[in-house]
């Protein structure tokens, strides 16, 4: 018995390596097996409940009053042409600026403190713009500021507002 404790302290034992499972990439792969019983239960309410913005769904006329002069009277004739190209389009507020809708969300107005701007909500390719007034590298929006009347060209902005809900329809 002895000699086995002298032989071993002698030659070490082999740990044999404890393999790991592969880490998942995403927590969101794995799903249970949903049983009957839990099916309904399964949907929970977030933790975390987000405060609806007050203006949702309002009308848009507080906004355009808000606005300086300067951006009122640009915001003014975007609205005008919005109206124009698209006259059954349902104009309510969303995420704090006009939101202009058909069957789908076609296009926004917003302000910042040296622009209005138009937010047309197309693929570019849908949206012809040979002169690049256009601004944007999404693949979703394109966006035109207007810093002074120059930048209003009524016929490029009513064929985009109607691409854009040719895209929408």
């Amino acid at each position: 018995m002895a000699a086995r404790k002298a032989m071993a302290k002698k030659t070490p034992r082999k740990k044999t390596p404890t393999k790991n499972p592969p880490a998942s990439k995403s927590a969101a792969r794995k799903t249970p097996a949903k049983t009957p019983a839990k099916g309904a239960a399964a949907k929970k309410t977030p933790d975390r409940q987000y405060l609806r913005r007050e203006d949702l769904g309002a009308p848009a006329d507080a906004f355009f009053a808000q606005q300086p002069p300067e951006r009122r009277e640009h915001l003014e004739a975007l609205r005008a042409l919005v109206k124009k190209a698209a006259p059954g389009a349902r104009e309510s507020m969303k995420w704090g600026m006009p939101y202009y809708q058909l069957k789908g969300g076609f296009c926004a107005l917003y302000t910042s403190k040296t622009y209005a701007a138009l937010s047309l909500m197309a693929p570019p390719e849908k949206l012809d713009d040979p002169e690049g007034k256009l601004e944007g590298t999404g693949k979703t929006m394109r966006h035109l500021k207007v810093r002074s009347a120059a930048d209003l060209d009524e016929a490029s902005i009513l064929r985009w507002v109607k691409a854009a809900v040719a895209h929408h329809s």
